[in-house]
């Protein structure tokens, strides 16, 4: 997989999402900082530090970063990529209000994931 850095929405709710795969930590602050113009917090710069193999974050703002090593495994880079999509999700969900419930917000959760993936696959097919 390529280095990649793209932005994908998350359909109906006003809020996107900066994907990152393989970018340093210094290269996705720049681009926050200086293409979006948003002054990232302390805390925002500290958050954004890899500590595994994916890192999801939700900024002040709103905006999802979502970061993935680039992994010579593809099985474990498509994991790794679902695991921080559930995030990006999670934090989307917490932000609006919707609470994780398997009776009244599970198959929000699943589309919204399932829309998310949909748009980050696109991106990286391309």
């Amino acid at each position: 997989m390529k280095n990649k850095l793209f932005i994908v929405n998350h359909g109906t709710y006003p809020f996107d999402v900066l994907v990152c795969i393989g970018i340093s930590h210094t290269e996705i602050c720049d681009h926050i900082e200086k293409k979006k113009g948003y002054k990232l917090s302390d805390e925002e710069f500290e958050k954004l530090e890899m500590q595994g193999n994916g890192r999801t974050i939700m900024l002040k703002n709103g905006a999802t970063v979502l970061r993935i090593k680039n992994l010579k495994s593809k099985t474990t880079f498509y994991a790794t990529l679902t695991h921080e999509i559930f995030h990006a999700v999670e934090f989307l969900f917490d932000r609006v209000g919707i609470k994780h419930d398997t009776e009244t917000s599970g198959e929000a959760f699943a589309y919204q994931i399932q829309y998310l993936a949909g748009s980050i696959y696109e991106k990286l097919n391309k």
